[in-house]
């Protein structure tokens, strides 16, 4: 076999040596099939990793992927326990899709700004998509529903709607603690209030440090042009003996900042909302602004973190990348924060950190596709390690902070009604399902895709699904590892694996049907009675989360396939103002 080195192009962060024996791959290899069912015992616990882009409101689209992905995901299960046996010993016997935990399936996740918000719900609070996206809706609402301000350089919108947002999101669904005040720590095992440093949190050193990661991107304050600032929940230090030296040197540590706070940082987009100053212990303030600023699509900084956890010679067994759809770099919605005249007025050079900033923001907002580019070609194609979706159509001309009235079918009801936001939901809803839906693979510039969105979908749902099985069939090599992830540890002592919840409402995973509907989904035939699925508030016309308590019992609308020895009993019913419809009655469609 011959050894040929490919000289990588010029903003390649690594060489590319390639062995090739006169053909680059087999058949199977190029449609992405091989990679999916290549899982063994020495390779289940390599790292899947999951990025989420900045995208303001346009987040939604990437929570429609990721319930698809969900989807799949419980398909595959289901598949392989009917092709290959349930796993010995497991604790599962059945795969309900809006009960099942990302968290589960991913190590690492990383988000930037409203990519942030997605992360931290799902891999620190441990949330499922339904919830996500229940919650994604309300706060949607709570924030882009009520512009602050027009003047120019002036922030658009008030920050504490998302602050307030975030703590009640905490103390609905922290699983550490039975009383919940909101303010939980976003590193996990702080050691309370002994120490204020940025690196209080205890380090993932050791392989039964297994629980997923949350990292936001944000930057800060610093009146310099320079990395983004990594925002983690476990305490990261760079070994000059295991980094590559080609691995870009983001910040050490794990901020000692609240999960609030570290929501608020990577989502204070410039002239949207107020940047977040930080009070380390009394030492110094930081101020940090929208992560979007420095890397709106954070799938470099993962593959870079990554090598620098685990060494140039491995790469990861799964780095999914998913977008906010392909964005008009001629228009990206922040235009519309300052009139083109006015950039021209004398007296504005005064604000000249803030005009540097602002044509920041326009530059990084659209160059996720930038990004992907380059981890394409480290990962030499998308048919291994490294895939993204991101909807292609549909997206492009629509503002960050787009939230106009109009009619909105609520999925899990099938009731239609005009709604604030609707107009802006249903259309993320249509073009992230045709995307979704598209049969074929596009193959010229500037989309070159193996295969088309849902056979990759399907394949990155097998390679999950085997690493979780494989992990489950070996837990008794390093049970505290298993336990680790599963959650069982959260509270300090064991319990049962977290990941029972009642189903939410939300966009339903199924194709849509060539003829006209109005509803974009096939909601149940019956509305749900007696459960905690939130439905449309009359006061609000959006699903309205309030917390009841920690020991409220959840019930499920599927209760003839719930596992009993499955439970999580510190996720409380969500509830709203407006009563169910009679058992029975036909859902509209």
């Amino acid at each position: 076999m011959q050894a040929t080195t490919l000289a990588p192009p010029v903003d390649s962060p690594r060489a590319l040596s390639i062995m090739t024996t006169g053909t680059s791959a087999s058949a199977a290899d190029r449609t992405g099939h091989t990679w999916s069912v290549s899982v063994t015992e020495d390779n289940c616990w390599e790292d899947l990793i999951l990025t989420l882009d900045g995208g303001g409101i346009r987040g939604y689209a990437s929570l429609i992927i990721l319930q698809r992905l969900m989807h799949e995901i419980a398909e595959c299960e289901k598949r392989l326990v009917e092709e290959e046996g349930p796993v010995a010993d497991s604790e599962r016997t059945t795969f309900n899709e809006d009960e099942l935990l990302p968290c589960h399936y991913f190590d690492y996740m990383y988000g930037t700004s409203t990519g942030g918000l997605i992360s931290v719900m799902l891999a620190r609070l441990r949330m499922t998509v339904p919830q996500c996206i229940d919650i994604y809706r309300q706060v949607g609402n709570d924030l882009f529903g009520h512009r602050r301000n027009t003047l120019p350089l002036a922030t658009k919108y008030h920050h504490k709607p998302l602050e307030k947002a975030v703590r009640t999101i905490v103390s609905q669904y922290c699983k550490h603690h039975e009383l919940c005040t909101g303010d939980d720590w976003h590193p996990w095992n702080v050691d309370g209030e002994k120490s204020q440093s940025s690196s209080s949190a205890s380090s993932i050193s050791g392989h039964t440090d297994r629980i997923c990661q949350s990292i936001c991107l944000t930057a800060t304050h610093s009146g310099m042009i320079d990395e983004a600032y990594l925002l983690r929940t476990y305490d990261h230090r760079y070994d000059p003996n295991i980094a590559p030296v080609w691995v870009t040197p983001y910040n050490e540590g794990a901020d000692k900042l609240k999960i609030w706070q570290v929501t608020r940082a990577t989502s204070a987009a410039p002239f949207f909302f107020k940047m977040l100053e930080a009070d380390f212990g009394g030492k110094h303030k930081t101020g940090f602004k929208d992560g979007g600023i420095r890397e709106n699509n954070p799938s470099y900084a993962a593959y870079s973190e990554h090598a620098s956890l685990k060494g140039d010679e491995h790469e990861p067994a799964l780095l999914l990348s998913i977008g906010t759809g392909r964005p008009n770099t001629k228009n990206d919605g922040f235009a519309s924060v300052w009139p083109g005249p006015f950039g021209k007025l004398p007296l504005l050079q005064k604000w000249s950190d803030k005009f540097a900033v602002f044509k920041n923001v326009l530059i990084k907002y659209t160059e996720g596709e930038d990004r992907h580019k380059m981890m394409r070609t480290i990962a030499r194609g998308e048919h291994r390690w490294y895939k993204r979706l991101n909807v292609d159509e549909g997206l492009q001309d629509m503002p960050l902070d787009e939230w106009e009235e109009g009619v909105w079918t609520n999925s899990a009801t099938g009731i239609t009604k005009k709604v604030p936001g609707g107009k802006s939901l249903s259309k993320m809803e249509n073009v992230t399902y045709d995307y979704l839906d598209r049969k074929n693979a596009k193959t010229k510039p500037p989309l070159l895709e193996y295969a088309p969105p849902r056979v990759m979908l399907q394949q990155v749902a097998e390679r999950l699904v085997r690493h979780r099985r494989l992990r489950e069939a070996t837990k008794h090599d390093d049970l505290r590892r298993w336990q680790t992830h599963m959650g069982q540890w959260l509270t300090g002592t064991l319990k049962e694996e977290d990941g029972k919840a009642a189903p939410k409402s939300g966009i339903k995973p199924q194709s849509r049907s060539s003829s006209a509907q109005t509803s974009l989904s096939n909601p149940p035939k019956t509305a749900p009675t007696g459960t905690s699925t939130p439905i449309l508030s009359e006061s609000t016309n959006l699903p309205n989360p309030v917390p009841t308590g920690k020991n409220t019992p959840v019930a499920s609308s599927n209760s003839q396939q719930t596992d009993s020895r499955i439970k999580e009993p510190h996720i409380p019913t969500i509830v709203t103002s407006e009563p169910t419809e009679p058992s029975g009655t036909q859902s509209k469609r």
